[in-house]
């Protein structure tokens, strides 16, 4: 069945059962084509102690409405296996998928975003923090699990904390985002207490990760695992229906513990895998979130003059295209060579010509507020293209232009990196290089890119994997991390000492941010692992929509949103 034919069925389907977009226009031409620890204010100024609050507070201009449905376009293709949410690490299955209908411990505070990555209650109503390696969660009083056997409605507890936890390690998948902690207990029924094997500053990265599910035993013992269902959780959302690949459907859950909320009825996630398509679907109504950039957003708006347009620009920064030049590689032992790539790149032509202006220079390191980036006069000054700069680098290290034939490999997650490469390899030829480009697929890129890091230089996608900026850095930046080969092969003590360093600052967040400042200049003058540009990650949201923050590691997005009437 063509994609076409499916989507009007579809939506002939959701009509006869009075279930779809209420109030959207579904004519067939639309288917043509710093935080540190914590989450109160107390908590966020290095305090010991917090309150986990609940909830968006919208601004007095515009209150939430409740009803309707929230779709959500997923412009490509799924590629999820099954519904475990701890067995399964896939953004599509936690973000945006059935494991919405599961809560956390802690989660985003979409409040404060996108100044800055802050914390604030999911099942915890507050919690202390009585020294660097003990964490004590106060659970809210008589959340119940979806009233759906064979969980049926019991009051949630400590011990369904303390079990999911245990089975998040067990099924090992997820278990690296929560290494540090030594044990998780349950004092009483209402208490959680985790003690950690070392101080973490992004403890709470960890624990309000997408991944970090809290699922009942009742529900797991029903098939052994939980990647056929049944999906019961505490969230609030109730799952209703999925078919892999075309569509996910929500519904909201009546007895969720914060009032009022989700403010839609229901929330659908549709799968269209042609951006032309998916864009049609935008325009006509028959979805609310889309991604864009410059060039999609002015197209949006000939028919949408209302549209709105949020990014994700601070979450981005750890999901950056990076250009590794591996130490081991070629003539890249020399840092001068490596400082000349840098400084060959033309990040201003990538981002004007590639992403049509949605993107932004930063070092390619994942940090918890806007002011904990270097400035953009700053990163100017030590990533902004310099031809002179570069032929003197090379030439003091003795390289003879006509002779370096280094290959570029680009991983080919999408059409901007493929152009990408090709202006880098342009960039090179302007000063007599003639590289070779090999275009890899992911297997190819994660092997070489990342673990056995035998590519000269490597173009391609770079992504957070969870647990904060420190996780960040350790699996990347740092000698012992184990996606970081470039940084193996370079072995710069003074870096990994400054990683550590700052891991373990708790109380004080500007001395934290004075060194994550260091570590984002060596990381650019070290140039192993370079930023090459970062995606604003633009969406675009149709004019009925209010409320909608992009964080997309933070599912409650969708909750705190609303369709107008």
């Amino acid at each position: 069945m063509s994609e076409t034919v499916y989507w009007q069925k579809f939506w002939q389907r959701r009509l006869s059962r009075r279930r779809v977009l209420q109030g959207t226009a579904l004519g067939s031409a639309g288917l043509a084509a710093a935080a540190v620890i914590g989450c109160g204010e107390e908590e966020e100024a290095g305090g010991p102690t917090g309150t986990a609050t609940g909830g968006s507070s919208p601004g007095a201009a515009e209150q939430p409405t409740s009803g309707g449905t929230f779709v959500f376009i997923n412009e490509g293709t799924e590629a999820l296996p099954h519904m475990d949410p701890h067995g399964n690490s896939f953004a599509v299955l936690h973000e945006t998928g059935p494991a919405m209908v599961y809560s956390r411990l802690m989660k985003f505070d979409l409040d404060k975003y996108p100044e800055q990555i802050a914390f604030t209650g999911d099942l915890a109503e507050s919690f202390e923090n009585p020294d660097p390696q003990t964490f004590t969660f106060k659970l809210r009083p008589n959340v119940k699990w979806q009233n759906i056997a064979p969980v049926s409605g019991r009051v949630l507890n400590a011990q369904d904390i303390v079990y999911s936890y245990q089975r998040i390690v067990s099924e090992k998948t997820n278990a690296g985002i929560i290494s540090v902690i030594e044990k998780v207990e349950a004092p009483d029924d209402s208490t959680i207490r985790m003690t950690l094997k070392t101080p973490d500053a992004d403890f709470m990265y960890a624990v309000a990760d997408s991944r970090q599910k809290i699922v009942a035993r009742e529900a797991v013992e029903v098939n052994g695992d939980l990647k056929n269902g049944p999906a019961i959780g505490s969230g609030p959302w109730i799952f209703d229906e999925w078919i892999p690949e075309q569509v996910l459907e929500l519904r909201r859950n009546p007895d969720y513990f914060i009032q009022g909320q989700p403010y839609a009825d229901s929330y659908n996630r549709i799968i269209i895998a042609d951006a032309n398509t998916a864009q049609a679907a935008f325009r006509s109504g028959q979805g609310h979130t889309i991604p864009t950039n410059g060039q999609v957003t002015r197209l949006l708006q000939q028919s949408l003059p209302d549209l709105q347009v949020v990014d994700s620009k601070l979450w981005q920064a750890g999901s950056f295209i990076s250009l590794i030049a591996m130490p081991a590689q070629g003539l890249n032992g020399d840092q001068r060579v490596r400082q000349a790539i840098n400084r060959l790149i033309d990040r201003e032509a990538i981002i004007r010509d590639v992403y049509f202006g949605s993107a932004w220079l930063n070092a390619g390191v994942y940090l918890p507020g806007v002011d904990w980036h270097l400035s953009e006069a700053e990163l100017k000054s030590l990533m902004g293209r310099d031809v002179q700069q570069a032929r003197q680098l090379l030439s003091a290290a003795g390289v003879d232009l006509g002779s370096w034939k280094p290959v570029l490999d680009v991983g080919v997650a999408g059409t901007e990196t493929r152009v990408a490469g090709e202006l880098f390899v342009g960039n090179l030829k302007e000063i007599g290089v003639e590289p070779t480009i090999r275009f890899l697929d992911k297997t190819e890129i994660t092997e070489r890119a990342y673990i056995r890091g035998d590519s000269e230089l490597y173009l391609g996608s770079h992504r957070t994997s969870g647990g904060g900026t420190n996780g960040h850095l350790r699996l990347f930046f740092h000698s012992s991390g184990t996606d970081a080969a470039a940084f193996k092969q370079l072995g710069d003590r003074e870096l990994d000492d400054l990683i550590d360093r700052q891991s373990t600052i708790l109380n004080n967040p500007e001395e934290r941010k004075a060194i994550l400042k260091e570590i984002q200049k060596r990381i650019i003058d070290d140039a192993a692992g370079m930023a090459a540009f970062t995606s604003n990650g633009d969406v675009a949201v149709a004019p009925k929509i209010g409320g909608y923050k992009q964080l997309p590691i933070e599912s409650h997005r969708f909750a705190q949103a609303w369709v107008k009437a």
